[in-house]
């Protein structure tokens, strides 16, 4: 790389790079692992750079695309801790609106499988067309219908799940201690012995 080919490339990281972190994150739901996966696209549009590629953003984000599925068929072999349901620890009015909103669809986005977080994330949240999402995850159209239905699903659910949980706690984030035992089901009744 010349020093033009290299000063061109640095100003594209900077002005890129903060759009992509967060599409990183809404595709790995781990800020760590996010920006791990923008390095390494990143260092692989280095090769290609002196090209004067036309869209060097679509490059960068199949690369994270492919970056999640390789890592979504080994997850298996990486141990993973979870977050969910956990409570912030900040109150809501200390936080700006948009990293709260961020945090909130990456703790919905969370539980939901690699392949459909990948779908949701690129047909909802980048907007990007059927077609467009089916080429970037290399697979049909009708699997991209299905991952999108499936993900939303599964977004419904956890978004359901987690206002259930908030409306338990308190002010202070403690599970609200006012219901009696009898409010709960008994998770054994009707079962024949």
């Amino acid at each position: 790389m010349n020093s033009d080919e290299e000063r061109a490339f640095t100003e594209f990281v900077t002005s890129s790079s903060p759009r992509l972190m967060i599409f990183a994150q809404l595709l790995f739901g781990d800020p760590g692992e996010a920006e791990d996966a923008l390095q390494v696209a990143l260092m692989r549009l280095t090769k290609h750079w002196h090209r004067g590629l036309e869209a060097p953003t679509a490059y960068v984000r199949k690369a994270l695309v492919n970056i999640a599925r390789d890592r979504a068929r080994r997850r298996h072999l990486i141990p993973m801790l979870t977050t969910f349901g956990r409570v912030a620890d900040n109150p809501v009015e200390n936080q700006p609106s948009a990293t709260l909103v961020r945090e909130s669809i990456e703790e919905l986005l969370a539980d939901i499988p690699p392949r459909q977080r990948v779908t949701v994330v690129l047909r909802v949240v980048e907007g990007c067309s059927e077609a467009e999402t089916a080429t970037l995850m290399r697979c049909a159209p009708g699997t991209v219908k299905s991952n999108l239905a499936r993900g939303l699903e599964r977004l419904r659910e956890n978004y359901e799940r987690r206002e259930a949980a908030y409306q338990r706690c308190d002010s202070d984030g403690h599970v609200s201690t006012d219901r009696s035992p009898a409010d709960f089901p008994d998770p054994y009744e009707g079962a024949s012995a």
